[in-house]
């Protein structure tokens, strides 16, 4: 079933990229600015998991209402780590990734205050998560990695005091939402965009044939796969197209920028995530 997409824009950053002509090498993005490939593809949020936490175990803490509030907030901060061109609300039924944002447990406790006899202090705690996920083109779903988070909230009330219902839920929400844009930094962190470099080890008529490690570039939506010859100075020579991906190497068509020559022994490097290789 194909639901509702909630288009937010994001200016991708750009990524410099450095590879090693004897050996394959990692490089990783520090700074969304640095980025000189384009950023990821869009990331779907999908509301599910956090609709069943509000209406189910914790909707006595919680408002179920505040799905939607939640939703675009994660939604906000994840377009703000820069690392997608687009964060989509709900998921397609195509190949992607779903990121999940669940509750696993929020309580509160009171304890009095020794040096303040006429206070008690009050903390509230949340732990949250956003699970990714990857979407196969049938629907079915692979968990990526959780990223969590631990939200502690505290405040100092006069003894008597009582909390009412809205109060406690004031905190809760304020404890959620900070755990929700704490986790999604991590996540847009992690997903930083990456490189795993190759060699062209035969051409044969327009078709380059690579050695390279496969096992991320494999986990990357098809969309998303960006394979390029480069030089020395990881200037883009030429791309490769219609790629046949198998274990330890690849082959595909390649297109040259104008003036450039495609030959064997030259640089590969395919565009992969960070966040797949721990």
């Amino acid at each position: 079933m194909i639901r509702h997409f909630r288009l937010l824009a994001l200016c991708s950053g750009l990524l410099l990229a450095a590879g090693c002509a004897t050996a394959p090498e990692m490089v990783y993005v520090t700074e969304a600015q640095q980025v000189t490939t384009q950023a990821l593809e869009p990331v779907n949020l999908d509301d599910i998991g956090l609709k069943k936490d509000l209406n189910g175990k914790f909707s006595s803490q919680l408002s179920p209402e505040l799905a939607g509030e939640l939703m675009s907030d994660i939604q906000a901060q994840l377009a703000n780590t820069r690392r997608f061109t687009k964060v989509l609300m709900n998921a397609s039924d195509q190949e992607t990734y779903i990121v999940e944002p669940r509750i696993e447990s929020l309580s509160s406790f009171e304890a009095p205050m020794n040096m303040d006899p006429s206070r008690k202090l009050v903390t509230f705690k949340a732990r949250v998560r956003l699970d990714v996920k990857f979407m196969n083109t049938k629907g079915q779903e692979e968990l990526v990695k959780s990223y969590s988070d631990d939200r502690k909230l505290e405040t100092k009330l006069p003894k008597k005091e009582v909390l009412g219902a809205e109060k406690m839920q004031e905190f809760f929400k304020r404890a959620v939402t900070i755990g929700f844009r704490a986790a999604a930094d991590r996540l847009g962190s992690g997903f930083n965009p990456s490189y795993e470099m190759g060699v062209i080890s035969r051409i044969n008529g327009r078709i380059a044939y690579v050695q390279i490690n496969t096992s991320k570039l494999r986990k990357v939506p098809k969309k998303q796969q960006a394979v390029e010859v480069v030089d020395d100075s990881n200037a883009v020579l030429a791309s490769l197209g219609e790629l046949q991906i198998e274990d330890g190497s690849l082959s595909g068509r390649f297109f040259e920028k104008a003036g450039a020559s495609v030959r064997e022994g030259q640089k590969v490097r395919a565009r992969v995530n960070a966040m797949l290789l721990e």
